[in-house]
């Protein structure tokens, strides 16, 4: 299942295949999905008719342009099926691809998978070829639909694209998308691992966010999954043998998933600092809600084992630093954070820090008691995010006075310095 072991992830040597590979046989075996069929009359879905008259009467421009406002607004006013029903009416000659690709929007962003098809096959019939951007909408409606054929049309609609077009990471990225909706991480990786390194079609922030939010998807079902198991009442011998070898399989396969999260960073932070070097392919970003998932599983990890759980400080300490001293005004002694170099060539980088990555790194070193880490992280933010942080500072005061009375306490203990 995720073979970390061509392509971008050959960059990454620390990365241990061995435990990849065990990883892939484990969720192999417990997979209980199959896969959908590719055949074409497995996946068929009844295109619904699209609506062809309206509720009330409208004006119908004979403008490309006026009819894609004229779509819009009436949308907007929260009669879709009316804005429809006006690009139906109107002539050919006033229609365009951005006007189809509205419509299929309209469907998609509702999971209306039958009806985006149908939109498809009406601008089709009137000569009117697809985009990039219709193949995205169309994706979109696939992971939005709860047909269980959605899955199976997706990679139909993606295998259409790269016989006609040249792909966009934007339309892998809705691929992607469907798989981590219908919870399909085996499909999800193997079509990760397939990226190449470098060129327009290497991974972005966006296509890395989706693989943490799968690896937090299947860790938060299969916490659940240990919950529910643990309250079963137990019967008789041979139930309580059985959840105990059922709790350690769930068990397992959290740690597994988890640590192969944890790589995936890895992975990450090297391609990021590889991008710095090389002009020919787009330098990754970092923003705060990426960082919010891993530290998120983090905590949810913690709870049933502090071992894995307290990895989450690595995370911390590589994106926004751990200043080896809490005197700002030695900067000599602070290692500039990835989040800082990677967002240095453009002043707008609000997204890279907020309330809540600060709450998430608190809780977490409060849950490891780690008060000088907390400081040290904090120490880092007002060097290097002094911007970011300012507006922010006020609601921290109680748990940084906390912090502070903490270390303190431990520093006479140990009769140790901090700083």
């Amino acid at each position: 299942m995720f073979r970390l072991t061509v392509n971008l992830w050959t960059r990454l040597p620390a990365i241990r295949n061995h435990r990849v590979a065990a990883y892939s046989k484990h969720t192999a075996a417990v997979q209980d999905k199959v896969k959908p069929a590719s055949d074409t009359e497995d996946i068929w879905i009844k295109r619904r008719p699209l609506p062809k008259t309206t509720s009330i009467e409208y004006t119908i421009p004979e403008d490309p342009y006026l009819l894609a406002q004229k779509f819009t607004q009436v949308v907007a006013n929260g009669k879709p099926d009316d804005a429809v029903a006006i690009v139906m009416q109107s002539k050919t000659r006033s229609q365009s691809t951005a006007v189809w690709n509205l419509v299929i929007r309209e469907y998609a962003k509702n999971g209306r998978l039958s009806r985006a098809l149908r939109a498809h096959t009406e601008m089709r019939k009137r000569g009117f070829e697809a985009t990039n951007t219709t193949y995205t909408e169309l994706l979109k409606a696939c992971a939005l639909s709860d047909s269980d054929k959605s899955t199976a049309m997706a990679e139909n609609l993606y295998k259409q694209l790269t016989n006609k077009l040249e792909p966009t990471i934007i339309n892998f990225n809705t691929l992607l998308t469907v798989y981590l909706r219908k919870h399909d991480l085996t499909t999800l990786l193997d079509r990760f691992n397939n990226l190449p390194a470098n060129g327009s079609m290497a991974p972005e922030l966006a296509t890395f966010t989706i693989v943490f939010s799968a690896f937090r998807r299947e860790i938060f079902r299969k916490l659940q999954e240990l919950k529910q198991v643990g309250v079963e009442e137990k019967d008789s011998e041979s139930q309580v043998f059985g959840k105990k070898r059922r709790l350690a399989l769930i068990a397992t396969n959290i740690r597994s998933v988890y640590e192969a999260m944890l790589d995936l960073w890895k992975v990450f932070v090297n391609d990021a600092e590889r991008r710095l070097q090389c002009p020919d392919t787009k330098a990754l970003e970092l923003d705060a809600h990426m960082v919010k998932i891993i530290l998120k599983t983090c905590l949810a990890i913690y709870h049933k084992n502090r071992a894995l759980g307290r990895k989450g400080l690595q995370v911390i300490e590589t994106a926004y630093g751990m200043d080896e001293t809490l005197d700002t005004d030695q900067p000599g002694r602070s290692k500039v954070p990835l989040a800082a170099r990677l967002c240095s060539q453009d002043s707008a980088h609000s997204s890279v820090l907020d309330n809540e990555v600060i709450e998430l790194a608190f809780a977490l070193c409060a849950r490891d008691n780690q008060p000088i880490k907390a400081l040290r992280f904090w120490s880092s933010l007002e060097r290097h995010f002094a911007a970011e942080l300012e507006p922010l500072k006020q609601q921290h005061k109680q748990a940084l006075d906390e912090f502070r009375s903490k270390a303190s306490k431990w520093v006479t203990k140990n009769k140790v310095s901090f700083t």
